[in-house]
């Protein structure tokens, strides 16, 4: 139960009530807040006083809609019965869909480098962004307790929006990782960089920085740690530099099989595709793309996808899976002793 509220705070608890227990498909009606004000807040008020607060709250810009319905009654200046428009229901129209928080919550779910603790919180928050309503239909899996995660990534996010903000340069603590004698442990570098932008790319968080020579390195940031703002300003080469495997777009020719069309559609988009089907069968598929994001995906899809045009990226990829076989084709490869 809360404590015993005055009546001057009665707009506030009527829009507490509202964001709580209201949403497009659950409205109140003036007798439910009147219950829920005397049983929750421990106060007695009229159903005028509510209405008019409730208006109150209107005229500020709260979005608050209310169910109407008709009625007959008698006018007082006519004496004669004529219809009338009344509120039945209040709800609070929310900003975001409750479709919208589930998908936010499965990706929060699906985030395996927020600690499990930021990941409940999260998730918190975003169900605090419906109604009551939503908490009942949600789909919230349990947190897993199977991970050591980095627990200062929002701090290091802090920092890194402030430093990109403000072309500042930052000092951290990178986890990187050796073997030895004891195994596999831990090991930590420091690094003094420029942060450029942050992605999210095949479940990682990164981190794009310049360094002090102006050339581009990725970090993970969920294996950043002790991050400090060092300098008011920092490297600006970078941003001045245009490297034309990834920043120009140029066509690049596939070949494959029908069944990789939705793969080339999810990576590329629907309308870069140009599509035909060669003499032998095969599909020849034209994107409009940047070399690096196409050799990365002729790489992941080898089986099914193959570069036709330009010879230059095709050459690229066979001498990458030509390296990859000789680490097969050599017998004293990953032998021990």
């Amino acid at each position: 139960m809360y404590i015993k509220q005055s009546k001057k705070m009665l707009a506030l608890d009527i829009l507490d009530i509202l964001r709580r227990y209201t949403d497009a498909d659950h409205s109140l009606s003036q007798k439910q807040i009147e219950e829920i004000l005397r049983k929750d807040y421990d106060m007695v008020v009229d159903r005028k006083s509510i209405k008019r607060n409730i208006l109150d709250l209107i005229d500020m810009g709260i979005d608050i809609q209310c169910s109407e319905r008709t009625r007959m009654v008698y006018s007082q200046d006519s004496g004669e019965r004529e219809e009338q428009s009344i509120c039945t229901g209040f709800y609070l129209q929310r900003e975001i869909m409750d479709c919208e928080i589930q998908f936010l919550i499965d990706s929060v779910q699906n985030a395996d480098y927020i600690s499990d603790r930021q990941r409940e919180e999260l998730v918190q928050k975003l169900e605090a962004l419906s109604s009551m309503h939503f908490r009942k239909t949600a789909r919230v899996r349990g947190i897993r307790k199977e991970r050591s995660v980095n627990n200062q990534l929002f701090y290091s996010l802090e920092i890194i929006r402030d430093a990109i903000a403000n072309h500042k340069m930052v000092r951290f603590l990178y986890k990187g990782f050796q073997y030895g004698a004891t195994g596999v442990t831990e090991k930590f570098s420091e690094h003094v960089v420029t942060p450029i932008d942050t992605e999210i790319c095949d479940g990682r968080y990164l981190l794009y920085v310049e360094n002090a020579s102006g050339d581009e390195e990725t970090y993970r940031i969920d294996y950043i740690s002790e991050m400090k703002v060092i300098k008011t300003t920092g490297v600006r080469r970078y941003w001045n530099r245009v490297d034309p495997d990834t920043a120009v777009e140029r066509t690049v020719v596939f070949r494959t099989c029908e069944e990789m069309i939705p793969s080339f559609v999810d990576r590329f988009g629907e309308d870069s595709l140009r599509v035909g089907r060669s003499d032998d069968g095969w599909l020849q598929v034209s994107v409009r793309t940047n070399y690096d994001r196409a050799l990365d995906f002729a790489m992941r899809n080898t089986m099914d996808t193959a570069i036709v045009e330009p010879k230059a990226l095709r050459d690229r990829v066979v001498d990458r899976l030509r390296h990859g076989l000789d680490g097969y084709n050599d017998d004293s490869f990953g032998k021990v002793g």
